[in-house]
């Protein structure tokens, strides 16, 4: 009878074993495609903006050729906010017109942010960090980078000409 007892107990530790391993196995399984899911929404969201770029290009646009406006005059309202653009017709600030020697900012690629994207993510910028947000901005002379918060994946925005560069992770350099 006692042996019955210590080989119900080994079972026990045995089955105990292969079901923690199942789980840790299971679990590093599920960890992976979660952050492959987050790499795969930051391109679902350089995506996004990049559309809704060509769309306040396209605005802006229109509304130049429909008016009589100075040429010089690179702005158009959105949300009740002026949008500055480039001399390529994209959006580039709302702190004020493009002119020689302009420079972005963090709050200008924030508020494109905001503004172009229909119910954006939190922000977080160096200036005012977020503690919930998934998304981090930086700006460098002439890019927004939009990156995932602890995670290499991240998308440049160059407002000049419209362009956009995804990185799904790996090398990070500098702005």
């Amino acid at each position: 009878m006692i042996r019955t007892y210590h080989n119900g107990r080994f079972e026990w530790f045995v089955i105990a074993t292969v079901i923690a391993l199942i789980s840790v196995v299971a679990l590093s399984r599920y960890w992976f495609m979660a952050e492959d899911a987050r790499i795969l929404r930051m391109e679902i969201l350089a995506h996004r903006f990049v559309t809704a770029a060509a769309n306040a290009r396209i605005e802006f646009l229109v509304s130049s050729l429909a008016s009589k406006h100075n040429a010089d005059e690179r702005q158009i309202t959105i949300a009740n906010r002026v949008v500055y653009f480039s001399s390529q017709a994209w959006p580039v600030a709302v702190s004020g017109p493009v002119v020689e020697g302009f420079s972005l900012t963090e709050e200008d690629c924030a508020q494109l942010w905001e503004l172009l994207l229909q119910n954006p993510a939190a922000l977080s910028r160096s200036t005012q960090l977020n503690e919930s947000a998934e998304y981090q901005v930086y700006a460098g002379d002439l890019v927004c980078r939009f990156e995932l918060v602890n995670s290499n994946a991240f998308f440049d925005y160059y407002p000049m000409d419209g362009r956009i560069l995804f990185s799904p992770g790996g090398e990070r350099d500098s702005l």
